[in-house]
């Protein structure tokens, strides 16, 4: 695999991540950077959140120069590192020659992607007016302000790219009452998996329109327990794409005293790397 010309540390740190800085130092930063009517906007965001009234999703929508966009997610720096890294890997594993991404955000990946694979063509789409507008202005393209659950695709592209494109708080909790079963020694709740796999499949559908017939999908995401996996992996083969474990893995990240793992995954088309069954996911899961 070609090294990266890059590196994701160096490259955030380009565009105005904060990598040294503790929670409180960077949320002050922000807080300086914004108009008056944005600090406020932005404080009552955060005091809702905490008082448990809202999800705090309303906090994307506040940044308005790529300045700010960075400083919100410098929170979030290490895991952006792992997941360039991963996803780099991907692409140069792959060699697509078009790449979009679902929930692109402010365009940090695909700015990445374009500055590591020349020629490459990119799209992205997130439904964030603000962030599209960020995206566009550093990516040099016109990104797609929209809902990927319904956008209509502009083309069909290689790969589908989804770098924690959506927030777990999106997803309807399940209903059903709890079970444990197991698989491997790795246990799960059958009813939150499968109302879960319900609501991606949604995702899964919308997102298989924007690759060729022989498209494939990469993801990173919170998927938090087996569970999760599980239902991302059923829904995804309903449209005929399968987990290629060879080159998926688990990113381990450490960020302010917390280990979190993050699944990444590529979804292929073909069988050249054969179906895996839900041992093979479960082992692969506890690694």
């Amino acid at each position: 695999m070609r090294t990266p010309a890059l590196h994701p540390q160096a490259f955030l740190r380009s565009l105005g991540f904060v990598l040294d800085k503790k929670p409180h130092q960077i949320d002050r930063l922000l807080l300086r950077s914004l108009s008056p009517e944005d600090r406020e906007s932005l404080q009552l965001i955060w005091a809702m959140r905490n008082a448990g009234y809202s999800d705090g999703l309303a906090m994307y929508g506040v940044p308005k120069t790529l300045k700010q966009a960075a400083l919100l997610f410098s929170h979030d720096w290490k895991r952006a590192e792992a997941t360039m890294s991963w996803f780099h890997r991907i692409v140069d594993k792959l060699q697509p020659s078009s790449v979009t991404e679902m929930g692109c955000g402010a365009g940090f990946l695909l700015n990445y992607l374009q500055k590591e694979f020349q020629g490459l063509r990119l799209q992205g789409v997130d439904e964030a007016d603000n962030l599209i507008l960020i995206g566009s202005d550093l990516t040099g393209s016109e990104l797609i302000r929209g809902d990927y659950l319904n956008t209509e695709p502009d083309g069909a592209y290689d790969l589908v790219i989804c770098d924690f494109g959506f927030d777990n708080a999106r997803f309807v909790p399940s209903q059903t009452t709890h079970s444990i079963a197991e698989i491997e020694g790795v246990r799960f709740c059958p009813g939150c998996s499968q109302d879960l796999k319900v609501q991606l499949d949604a995702y899964l559908k919308a997102w298989r329109q924007w690759v060729n017939m022989d498209g494939c999908l990469a993801i990173a995401g919170r998927f938090s327990n087996f569970g999760q996996l599980k239902a991302l992996v059923e829904a995804a083969s309903e449209v005929g794409w399968y987990p290629s474990l060879q080159e998926s893995t688990i990113l381990v990240v450490e960020a302010h005293g917390i280990i979190e793992r993050f699944p990444a995954l590529l979804f292929v088309t073909g069988t050249e790397y054969g179906r895996p069954s839900l041992e093979d996911l479960a082992r692969f899961y506890v690694g």
